[in-house]
């Protein structure tokens, strides 16, 4: 019995669909008769590229270093510090850091190989806060700032050079030639 029934509300089923696709083409017999299409197919558009597929490509290309280099502007200076941080110690030297402020190129200037490495091995947003000055917290890396710019000897002027000059004496326990006769 509920075979019979299945089996009838399949049929009205089926019955329904046809009806509603025979009022679809019902309806849709006036405009295609007013429009055209009667129910031939419509020939595609012709569109005939004016760039072959290599200079396709090397567009593209040209538009991926463009972005590459839109987010390498280094405002900030962090991809200068970790250049300069990732860099053997030869090279270190001929590495340009004008962009960065003085008290940051004073630390990088001081730090060893071992900070170096650290504050690479650190990570991005440690970096951004060494740059800025702030308590970065990687461990062995000095916060900019706490490092203070030593003049070198180039840089004393005649005075201050006999001051250095008497006071490393003085820590040597004196010269002979300043000691008075007994």
């Amino acid at each position: 019995m509920l075979r019979a029934i299945a089996n009838a509300l399949a049929s009205l089923w089926r019955g329904t669909l046809g009806v509603i696709r025979w009022t679809e083409q019902l309806v849709r017999w006036p405009f295609s008769l007013v429009f055209g299409s009667g129910g031939g197919a419509m020939p595609g558009p012709e569109y005939k590229p004016s760039l072959s597929s290599t200079e396709l490509l090397d567009e593209f290309d040209e538009a991926r270093a463009r972005q590459a280099a839109v987010h390498d502007l280094d405002r900030d200076g962090i991809s200068t510090v970790l250049r300069y941080a990732k860099a053997l110690p030869e090279a270190r030297p001929t590495m340009d850091l004008s962009g960065l402020n003085e008290d940051l190129r004073t630390t990088l200037l001081t730090m060893d190989e071992h900070e170096l490495r650290a504050l690479v091995q650190a990570g991005i947003g440690a970096v951004r806060k060494f740059v800025a000055g702030q308590g970065h917290g990687v461990l062995g890396v000095p916060v900019v700032g706490s490092v203070k710019h030593i003049a070198s000897p180039q840089e004393l002027s005649a005075e201050d050079k006999w001051k250095v000059r008497a006071l490393m004496l003085k820590a040597k326990g004196g010269s002979a030639e300043f000691k008075l006769a007994r």
